[in-house]
This record gives structure tokens, sequence and C-alpha cells, in this order.
């Protein structure tokens, strides 16, 4: 007999998961007004979230609360307020569980976890935190279960079991059997699922356990019927039997239709194996009629399969027949159905990769318009400093300018003191030279009348001596006027020699300029030059020279037609000037 055991256990866990999930808020119509009055960012993320949690509670298109989802989303990303994700986070999860998106909500039940993470490092509210890592730790779990990876599904179970038993420690007070319980039945689920039937019992009587305090009947009935599917796959088929009557029981009183429809199918399971097969059509009957009242197809399809079977070892064939037919029509049934949830997961999944994108996009270009508004404040930023610095260097040029005006200011002021200087200097000089200049034409001058003195004096011995001459003996006559010859020659030599010499000492340059002026002079008229510069008179150039004043007074004639000299030009004036 095909035994589908595993339907059960995946019921059940979707119910605990989700049971609770969304608050109740206010019609839908209620919500979107509020919103139109919404205050702030804060109160339109809420009511975001509000409308999308009723819509889900109420079944409608997953596009729509998708819709609503992801503007709480964006808003929260530009508003920078982010104490509603982990709430849209979870809402999120729940969507994409609900349409078979499980690898999707993996996604978001991680997110919840980093922002817990983020949380714990300042929360105060230590038993807050600890539940809620815990009810995300076994959310996770459940997602992974559906996912057939029970390995993984029982690691996060561990996990949320850990973080409650921390809280039952931290907070004694804390109810969390509760909590506890619940975590046990999906390990046992997950276990029961690996086929490792003894892990499965323990956690399931651990929960069994657990509930003698809670008394809940409904989690009764699940342990119960778990039981029944592990000591069935035991082959304790006596203890499997006690189990499903024990749920049986608790169902019928709760007036659990669905749940009636489960245990008369496992029921009618046991009567097949047992090889009861009249009874097993009996009870799979009563499984069929309550699958039909709950309107579950699936349950229907395995009664119908399970009385297929049990008409065909009892030989009532044709009425097997009938129950093949409806077991194909319902699986058809189950099929189609299938497809259809499968177009709307992968249409969900569509929609949700074309918002994210188009969410990817809007904050690509909100990034770009933030990065081109830093960018320009940045350029801005720069041109502003490089126009201090511009101003900075402007001013500093001008400061140099300003320091180097003042010292060239200051220079050309030193300079003028030092021109004023060297010119009092050279004044100085000059008055130096001039003085210098005066004193050697004095002592010039004071040499001449020395000389002319001592030609005076030669002169008169002279014409002392001529006047003795009559008075000589005749051979002293010759030997006198020898003397008074040589006397008359050696005075010109002399003078002129000794007067030259000075001359030069006070004025160097005087017979060169007068050589360069006047190249045709001869030299007794170079000598009549040089007296003249000194400003002598005609009488003293004669006493020096031995020569007449008249003599003395052509000679001067003749120089001045040499050099040129009119009346009017003074040729003492003229010969002090080179």
């Amino acid at each position: 007999m095909n035994r589908l055991w595993k339907l059960p256990v995946f019921t059940l866990l979707l119910v605990l998961s989700y049971s609770g999930a969304f608050c109740s808020f206010s019609r839908i119509d209620s919500l979107k007004s509020a919103l139109v009055n919404a205050d702030g960012d804060t109160s339109s993320i809420r009511i975001y979230s509000s409308i999308a949690g009723e819509l889900y509670k109420r079944k409608s298109s997953p596009d729509s609360v998708l819709f609503y989802l992801n503007k709480a989303i964006d808003l929260s990303g530009k508003s920078g307020y982010n104490k509603h994700l982990y709430v849209l986070y979870s809402q999120y999860a729940l969507l994409f569980s609900g349409s078979g998106n499980y690898s999707i909500s993996l996604e978001y039940y991680f997110k919840m976890l980093n922002l817990l993470d983020v949380e714990a490092a300042g929360e105060q509210d230590v038993s807050s935190i600890l539940m809620r890592y815990s009810n995300t730790y076994v959310t996770i779990g459940t997602t992974y279960f559906n996912l057939e990876n029970n390995i993984k599904a029982l690691e996060y179970y561990r996990k949320g079991l850990e973080k409650i038993n921390r809280l039952s420690v931290s907070d004694p007070e804390y109810p969390v059997d509760d909590k506890r319980l619940i975590i046990y039945i999906n390990m046992g689920g997950a276990y029961l699922s690996s086929r490792d039937f003894e892990k499965a019992r323990q956690n399931f009587e651990k929960a069994l356990e657990m509930n003698r305090k809670i008394n809940n009947q409904v989690y009764y009935g699940v342990l119960y019927n778990n039981l029944g599917i592990v000591y069935k796959e035991k082959k304790d088929f006596d203890r499997a039997f006690d189990y499903y009557n024990r749920c049986l029981e608790i169902r019928s009183r709760l007036a659990d239709t669905a749940g009636m429809a489960q245990v008369y199918n496992n029921l009618g399971d046991y009567y097949y194996l047992t090889g009861d097969f009249n009874k097993a059509i009996e009870v799979l009957d009563k499984a069929l009629n309550y699958s039909r009242r709950a309107g579950n197809i699936r349950s229907q399809m395995k009664a119908a399969n399970f009385l297929n079977m049990a008409y065909e070892k009892a030989g009532r064939y044709g009425e097997a027949l009938l129950m093949h037919k409806l077991f194909k029509q319902l699986n058809d049934s189950i099929i189609n159905s299938e497809q259809i949830e499968n177009t709307a997961r992968l249409e969900l999944q569509y929609q949700y990769e074309k918002q994210r994108k188009e969410s990817e996009l809007r904050q690509e270009i909100l990034l770009a318009r933030k990065e081109r508004k830093s960018l320009i404040f940045l350029i801005i930023a720069g041109l502003l400093l490089f126009s201090f610095i511009i101003v900075l260097l402007l001013n500093r040029n001008q400061w140099i300018r300003i320091k180097q005006a003042k010292l060239l200011q200051a220079s050309l002021e030193l300079e003028s003191r030092n021109l004023n200087l060297e010119k009092q200097n050279l004044l100085l000089e000059k008055q130096n030279l001039e003085l210098e200049l005066d004193f050697r034409n004095k002592e010039l001058a004071t040499h001449v009348m020395y000389l002319l003195r001592k030609n005076e004096f030669i002169a008169s011995i002279t014409e002392k001596l001529l006047a003795q001459k009559p008075l000589m003996l005749p051979e002293n006559k010759s030997w006198m006027q020898e003397i008074v010859r040589e006397m008359k020659s050696n005075i010109d030599n002399t003078v002129w020699g000794e007067f030259e010499v000075r001359f030069q000492q006070v004025h160097k340059d005087f017979y060169q300029k007068l050589s360069e002026h006047y190249p045709d002079l001869t030299p007794n008229e170079t000598k009549l030059c040089a007296f003249l510069r000194l400003n002598m008179t005609t009488k003293d150039i004669s006493a020096i020279t031995f020569q007449s004043l008249k003599s003395i007074q052509v000679a001067r004639a003749r120089l001045r037609k040499k050099m040129d000299i009119t009346r009017d030009d003074n040729l003492v004036s003229l010969l002090q000037q080179l």
C-alpha cells in the first residue's frame, strides 16, 4: 500500500509557523484613508505594512501584498527609519513561504537575523531578543524542512531551542513551555521525514510530556497522530492503532473535520497493513467523506488510493476501478492545482524580481543623484578652496610686492644716501684735489720764485763780473768770459729742467692734452704754454728764460695765432681748462 505519511507533518508545521503572524487591522479602505492623512514617514510605513498584512490575511493577490511591502521598504530606505524592517522582512518571508518561494523567504529570514544581531548589541530587553531569535530560527528550520533539507532544518530547530532554554534561565517566569513544545514537535517531524523513527519518537514523547502541563488538545491530536505514524513504520501496529484512536477521539471532540479525515486515512492504512480489508474500506469511506466535507483534495486522493487498493484486495474490482478513476481525477486536479500554484509562484517570483530590479534601479538613480550632488558640492568646495588659495596667493604676492617696494624704496633711499655720500666724498676729494693742486701750484710757484731769485742772483753776479771785465788783465778776460757764458747756459738748462719736473708732478696730462689739441707746437712754445698755465706774467717768464719782454710778447702773439685764438679769448684761461 502507498504510504503518504509526510503530508500530516507538513500541514502541522505550516499551521504552527503561521499562527499569529499578522494582527487584525482595520478594513483596507480605512487604512488607505489613514494613509492619505499620515503625518510622517513613520506612520506611512506602518500603514503600508498593515495594508499588506490585511491583504495577506484575506488571501488577496500576492502582487498586491508585494506592492505595499515594497512601498514600505522604499519609504524606509529613503527616510532612514529602520524600526519596522524586522516586521516587514517577516511579512516578505511569510508571503514567499506561502507561495512556495522558500529560497527567497530564506533571504528575508537571514536579514531578520542580521537585524537581531545589531539590536542585540545594545538591547536591554534580553527576553524579547531571545524570543525573537528563537522564533526566527524555528521559521528558518521550517523553511528548510519545506525544501526537504532536514539536516539544516534540525540545525536551526536546535538553535531555536537553545535560545528558548537560555530565556528560561534568564527569566524563569517567562512562559516558554508552549514554544519549546512546538520546537520538539517540529524536530520530531524532521526526523520522521528523514525516516529516523527512534529520534522522531523521542522528540514527540518529549513534546507529549510537556503538553501534560499545557493540556492543549490540538497538540495532543497532532502528537498522537504522529506517534501512530512512527509506530506503524516500526511495525508496532497495536501501539499505532492505540495512538490513532486517541487522536480520533480528541479530533472528534474538537469537531476537527480535516483532522478526522487525516486520522481515518491512517486507520485505513493500519487495517490494510493488518489484513482487515473490509474494516479498512469502512474507515476509508469515512476518511473520503470527511475529506470532502473539509474540501481537502489531497486527503480525498489519499483515501481514494487506499480504497482502490483495499477494494482490490477484497476482490471488489468494480469498486476498485471506480476509486482508481476517482484517484486519477483527483490526482489530475492536484496536478492542475499545483501547476496553477507553480505558475502563481513563478509569477510572484517574477514580480518580485521585477520590482526588486526597479527598486534597485531607483536606488541606483537615487545614489547617482546623491553622488552627483556630492560631486557638485565637491566641485564647489574645490572651486572655493581654489579661489581661497588664489586670493591667498594674490594677497601674498601683493604683500611680497609691497615688501619688495618697501625694500626697493629703502634700497633707493640707501643708494641715494650712498650717492649723496659719494657726491660728498667726490666733492671732498675734488676739494682735496683742488687744495692739493692749489698747494702744488703754490709750491710750484714758490719754486719758480726761488728759481727767479736764483736766476736774478746769478744774473746779478754775471753783471758784476762783466762790470769788472775792463779792469781785468787780458789773460783773465777770456777766462771770466767763459765763466759768464757757462753760468748763463747752466742757468737756462737747470731752471727749465727743475721746472718741468715739478710741473708734470702737478699737471700730469697737460703736455699730452696740449699735443693732442695742438700737435704743431715747438718745444719753446710748449714751455711758454706751461708758464702761462701757471698764470705767470710776461715779466716772470722773461726772468726765468732770460729773454726780453718783447721777445716774450712776440712769442705769445705767435702762440695765439697758431692756436687760432681770437683777441677776445683769454689764452691763460684756455690753457687752464686743458
